[in-house]
């Protein structure tokens, strides 16, 4: 399991560089804050746990920036949520404009083609 999660992390790292990436890092910034706030833990908490200044958590949940993979993997955990769950929000729910994102990722990134294909195949969905 602990693979699989990194793998996700690494594909949601490259992925983050797409045209997608400035609503996706506000998007994932206003949904931090809510799974935050509905656990009741402060920001300064949650940067503590995770090992990174509350500057930088702040500049998270504001949109201003992305958290490496292995942040990811620490705030799902102190969040108590599934690492999928970081990223339920709204603004994905268009599937045409999601798949010409990620294929176009795809052909313009040889080593996230390679981590994608492991990540799914590891899934058993290749």
């Amino acid at each position: 399991m602990q693979y699989i999660n990194f793998m996700m992390c690494q594909i949601v790292n490259r992925i983050a560089n797409m045209e997608l990436n400035i609503d996706m890092k506000k998007q994932f910034g206003q949904r931090l804050r809510e799974l935050r706030t509905e656990k009741r833990l402060t920001q300064e908490t949650v940067s503590e746990l995770i090992g990174i200044s509350p500057e930088n958590y702040s500049r998270i949940e504001n949109g201003l920036s992305f958290p490496k993979p292995e942040n990811i993997e620490k705030i799902s955990k102190v969040l108590n949520v599934e690492i999928a769950e970081l990223f339920q929000f709204s603004h994905l729910n268009d599937y045409d404009k999601i798949l010409e994102a990620i294929i176009n990722k795809l052909n313009s990134d040889k080593e996230t083609a390679v981590i994608t294909y492991k990540f799914l195949k590891s899934l058993g969905k290749l």
